[in-house]
């Protein structure tokens, strides 16, 4: 029978990452989850945690990764921003458990920062442990946020024809990054994906396979002229779709590109 540990055990894991301080109460031991999903998970599942706490299951996952067992596993850990601390007479106060008052004093405020710091920590650890490990270790954080009624509004109402300036209102509210993952995995390409920047006479594209993607304003003529010359001279770049993003082009820059781009194809 494989051992796999109990509370005890997981204490000591989040100790001996965290400095001696044990910042969580109850974390799962890891040698635990490692023998539940080695069982029951093959070479390129992701193992999905709505509730990751401290991250012991995504620590499991890459030591799974890094010990061979799996050469291809991923996971998603979701957790909510749940505060440690009060506020007492205006000032933050730890709430009254020894892990919270620990992981307080050590600068987290919310159960989610313990869990993305342990992922940093285990991956450091297992480095050094697996330091011929071919295995991802990173990860990227995202953040569930609603958008404002007025933002949803005019995106239910969005005609491209009528927009004669830049609307800069939806980048700022989402963020070029946020905006740029959305196609990502729209497109298939995934959470994890990362683009090339592709710079066309000052103004910053974003390339992916089969993609270029425009997103912000300020796309002057030289950037296409910058871009039609970049088809026809470089030999390794050749994107088949070019998306933009509506709100930062008006009619007569989206007509200008769809015309430089039609000559190529002719």
């Amino acid at each position: 029978k494989a051992k796999v540990g109990g509370n005890t055990n997981a204490s000591d894991e989040i100790k001996e990452l965290f400095d001696n301080n044990k910042v969580f109460d109850y974390p799962k031991p890891t040698s635990l989850l490692k023998n539940l999903i080695d069982r029951i998970v093959v070479d390129g599942d992701t193992v999905l945690d709505f509730f990751s706490g401290s991250g012991s299951t995504a620590d499991a996952v890459m030591q799974l990764t890094a010990e061979g067992n799996c050469s291809n596993l991923n996971y998603i850990m979701i957790q909510i921003p749940e505060k440690i601390y009060e506020m007492i007479n205006g000032a933050e106060a730890p709430l009254q458990k020894k892990a919270a008052v620990a992981a307080f004093k050590m600068g987290y405020r919310t159960v989610d920062q313990i869990g993305i710091d342990r992922i940093i920590r285990a991956a450091e650890k297992i480095r050094k442990a697996y330091p011929e490990t071919a295995a991802d270790l990173g990860f990227r954080h995202y953040i569930l946020r609603e958008p404002s009624a007025d933002t949803l509004d005019k995106i239910e109402k969005f005609d491209p024809d009528s927009f004669t300036v830049a609307d800069n209102h939806f980048l700022q509210e989402f963020g070029l990054p946020a905006v740029l993952t959305t196609w990502l995995v729209w497109d298939g390409y995934g959470l994890t994906s990362s683009c090339k920047e592709v710079d066309l006479a000052g103004y910053t594209a974003f390339w992916k396979d089969k993609h270029l993607y425009l997103i912000t304003s300020d796309f002057k003529q030289e950037a296409v002229l910058a871009l039609v010359d970049k088809y026809m001279t470089d030999g390794d770049f050749g994107p088949e779709n070019v998306v933009l993003f509506g709100y930062s082009f008006t009619w007569t820059e989206r007509e200008e590109l769809r015309e430089n781009l039609a000559y190529l194809s002719s």
